[in-house]
């Protein structure tokens, strides 16, 4: 049996988009360990899943944002650059535009602007940051990257060192905010 997972996003004002296959599995039943998706599967389900949906929030976001913030005139596109964007779910690669300032801004400042950068800053998604911080201070940074390896379909970033500097700076932030909130 061939099983296939389709996808189809609807845009903000109710376009559907074509459905597209994110997902094709071969499944023989011989065995009780054949039925259903297996770990594996699943994993390149979530992924492809998450490509195709930060893609598309991410493009449809970025054209919300290609206008100026004073005068609201949309900018011209200079270029763009790839950028990798960590989740849960797997690395996204993503398409982060360029854009050239905006005349109404006068010739202060830089040439180009980039206003991916103010939706994803650290490239990580807080969903990750949260689990891997979590996770991190329950168990020893190692067994907690091979639990979100074995777990879930990230294929970067899951180690000891980089838990153990995730688990430190969100630490630090909540250690400096609940000072700030201090009476």
């Amino acid at each position: 049996m061939r099983v296939s997972i389709l996808l189809q996003i609807t845009d903000d004002h109710g376009v559907a988009g074509a459905s597209e296959e994110v997902a094709a599995f071969e499944k023989a039943t011989e065995r009780p360990e054949d039925l259903g998706l297996l770990m594996a599967e699943g994993k390149i389900l979530l992924a492809a899943i998450q490509t195709k949906t930060v893609t598309a929030q991410v493009s449809a976001w970025s054209e919300r944002h290609r206008g100026c913030e004073v005068c609201g005139e949309r900018r011209r596109v200079k270029g763009s650059y790839q950028i990798q964007f960590h989740t849960l779910y797997g690395d996204v690669e993503l398409r982060s535009p360029r854009l050239h300032r905006c005349p109404c801004q006068g010739a202060e400042g830089p040439a180009t602007v980039s206003p991916l950068r103010d939706l994803l800053p650290g490239h990580v998604a807080p969903e990750r940051l949260y689990l891997e911080a979590r996770w991190a201070s329950l168990v020893p940074y190692a067994a907690a990257a091979d639990l979100l390896a074995d777990v879930l379909p990230i294929t970067s970033g899951a180690n000891a060192t980089t838990l153990s500097m995730t688990f430190t700076s969100v630490a630090g932030r909540s250690v400096a905010t609940s000072k700030g909130n201090a009476i």
